[in-house]
């Protein structure tokens, strides 16, 4: 029996199931240079369209039927020279290489729901992330429910960033860190215990051990817990 042949009803549903996550890569946003006053830009009227390297989804291109029944919907019909896209926001994520690039994500921040965030281009992302707000953006994103956080230099920093400072509307215990080195997933909490055993119970950043001849104020210093997680908190995360 083809494909074909089965019930519309049938073929309707399977169309329906057939997408797959997608990674949403190189969003853009190019902004008209005529003249604009602040608020206008703000308000991103000065928009001409966003792009992405993405290529649009294969159901979308297989038959008129495919494209009746596959789960997309436009995106990126922001501006006055549109150039969207097809998007499902249930499954596909959106990827970003710095924290700055998050704002270019200007039509549909209320539908994403997936951001995978990697900082390669953004060398200052802690000062970025800490005192110049670059997270606040992530309050217009009110639905989003996953975050991923690949870890570059300085990575555990990111730890201190989970634990002070918000990531939006997404729920905490969705939010995760991977490093790519060795593959390890690791929850904000788990993060924040690496950042805080290296730096007060472990090698320090060159791989050398702690002197010996310190090593009781040492550990005086790291059983202080006025600046760290004590080791009762450490015991308490799972």
């Amino acid at each position: 029996m083809s494909f074909a042949s089965l019930p519309y009803e049938l073929r309707s549903h399977i169309w329906s199931l057939a997408a797959e996550p997608r990674r949403i890569t190189k969003v853009r946003v190019k902004r008209s240079e005529g003249t604009f006053s602040k608020k206008q830009r703000q308000l991103d009227k000065d928009v001409l369209f966003e792009t992405t390297s993405t290529r649009p989804p294969a159901l979308m291109h297989a038959c008129r039927e495919s494209r009746r029944h596959a789960p997309y919907q436009r995106a990126f019909t922001a501006g006055t020279e549109p150039r969207w896209t097809w998007v499902n926001f249930d499954l596909d994520i959106f990827c970003v290489s710095s924290l700055g690039s998050i704002a270019d994500i200007v039509s549909h921040r209320s539908d994403v729901q997936r951001l995978h965030i990697r900082t390669d281009d953004d060398h200052d992302w802690y000062e970025s992330a800490t005192n110049h707000g670059a997270l606040r953006i992530l309050d217009d994103f009110v639905n989003l429910r996953e975050i991923q956080v690949v870890l570059g230099p300085g990575g555990l920093l990111w730890g201190d960033v989970f634990a002070d400072w918000g990531f939006g509307h997404c729920p905490r215990e969705n939010i995760t860190f991977v490093d790519e080195g060795s593959g390890l997933v690791l929850t904000g909490p788990q993060l924040k215990l690496v950042g805080d055993w290296r730096m007060f119970f472990s090698f320090d950043s060159e791989g050398n051990p702690p002197d010996p001849d310190e090593l009781s104020d040492e550990i005086e210093y790291a059983l202080d817990d006025t600046s760290h997680l004590t080791m009762a908190q450490m015991h308490e995360i799972d």
